[in-house]
């Protein structure tokens, strides 16, 4: 039964559909005319509603992706595409230790903390305050703050104050600058996965990579593209979500001692 303050996806279609966090009463105004909310309480997931034009829409319980996507935005973000891809090619789960370098808009933050409860932790880092606590507000907004450590520093200068760390996420411009502090902050053997636009850094992030004692170095990049599906014929959509990120992989190795 959906209550005052559930997360809720109103959806007529894909141009019409709003998430929002359900208050005790009020309306909601589209372009397919306005929703009481009051109406919607005791009501569940996957019940309809009419606006007052008689407008259907569904109350659907918001994915992850939605989540995501729908942040309040003062950087671009990391999609659910390079998200997905991230989250299995690195150590996380329930109870988790790991660290985010380049908190944004919390995104990416978002994900992580989804995937770390009950027990676990996200570390994020972020030099500037105000993407801070434009990221705090989104995490607040999803009810998932508990699971979060926000830490403003500048990595690169300070490093890190968390270590033994089961998997590093970096989104920075120049991530090789912060390679060293994460490669002390790992577990040996484990993940870290870095981010960015162009091959140039790309290429400069794994030199550093291997001189820093990291292995299984791997890039990718992502591409999607929906399929329309109709009585008239199927076909890919014109646009798609093409290039937003490459996306290096790499694990941690140990220091070579004698024994």
């Amino acid at each position: 039964m959906v209550v005052a303050g559930d997360l809720i996806l109103l959806y007529n279609g894909e141009k019409a559909n709003y998430l929002l966090t359900l208050p005790e009463a009020g309306k909601f105004s589209t372009h397919k005319g306005n929703i009481d909310l009051a109406a919607i309480s005791g009501k569940e997931y996957g019940d309809l509603i009419k606006s007052h034009t008689g407008d259907i829409f569904y109350i659907l319980k918001p994915t992850l992706a939605d989540l995501a996507m729908r942040v309040k935005r003062t950087t671009t973000i990391v999609y659910p595409k390079d998200a997905g891809m991230m989250l299995l090619r690195t150590v996380i789960f329930p109870g988790a230790k790991v660290i985010e370098v380049g908190s944004g808009s919390g995104a990416l933050t978002v994900v992580l903390a989804n995937f770390v409860r009950p027990e676990g932790k996200v570390y994020s880092y972020e030099v500037r305050s105000d993407f801070l606590e434009n990221a705090r507000a989104n995490l607040k907004r999803f009810g998932l703050e508990k699971w979060v450590e926000l830490v403003e520093t500048d990595v690169e200068k300070q490093g890190f104050r968390h270590k033994a760390v089961d998997a590093i996420f970096i989104d920075l411009p120049e991530p090789w600058g912060v390679i060293n502090w994460a490669h002390q902050a790992l577990k040996g053997g484990h993940p870290l996965v870095a981010l960015n636009p162009t091959l140039e850094q790309i290429k400069k992030t794994k030199s550093v990579l291997e001189l820093t004692g990291f292995t299984r170095i791997r890039v990718m990049e992502l591409l999607e593209r929906e399929i329309l599906v109709k009585i008239s014929g199927t076909r890919p959509r014109e646009r798609m979500v093409s290039h937003t990120a490459y996306l290096i992989f790499a694990q941690k190795i140990n220091p070579a001692t004698e024994k």
